[in-house]
């Protein structure tokens, strides 16, 4: 079984990191970070992951692509934003969203969903 491995797209460095803190201190090593569109693109592209939380606004710019690839290659994937609750987008409705500022505790219970 392949190790558990997580994508974190967020472009705000204080966020980044502050999230890296969050899944070291829970355990995890396995991390990979995307700080804009483009490189999140080429990432889920290229890579396979076990869970991805995705900020939705990226310096202007939606995260949007990136939940449709990892959607359709069945990843796991969480939004992270400190806008709404849901999308007018007809294909993201149901997004599963976490919303910011999150907790140690709304990460983990993300995780646990998907390993259960």
């Amino acid at each position: 079984m392949p190790e558990f491995s997580i994508l974190v797209v967020e472009d705000d460095a204080m966020l980044s990191l502050a999230m890296e803190d969050i899944l070291r201190k829970l355990g995890w090593k396995n991390l990979e970070f995307a700080f804009d569109l483009s490189s999140a693109l080429e990432i889920a592209e290229n890579r396979s992951f076990s869970i991805a939380f995705l900020d939705v606004d990226l310096n202007g710019e939606l995260s949007l692509p990136v939940a449709r690839k990892l959607r359709k290659n069945n990843t796991p994937w969480f939004f992270t934003t400190g806008f709404g609750s849901r999308f007018d987008y007809e294909d993201l409705q149901d997004a599963p969203i976490i919303r910011k500022p999150y907790s140690e505790k709304d990460i983990e219970q993300a995780i646990l969903t998907v390993q259960a």
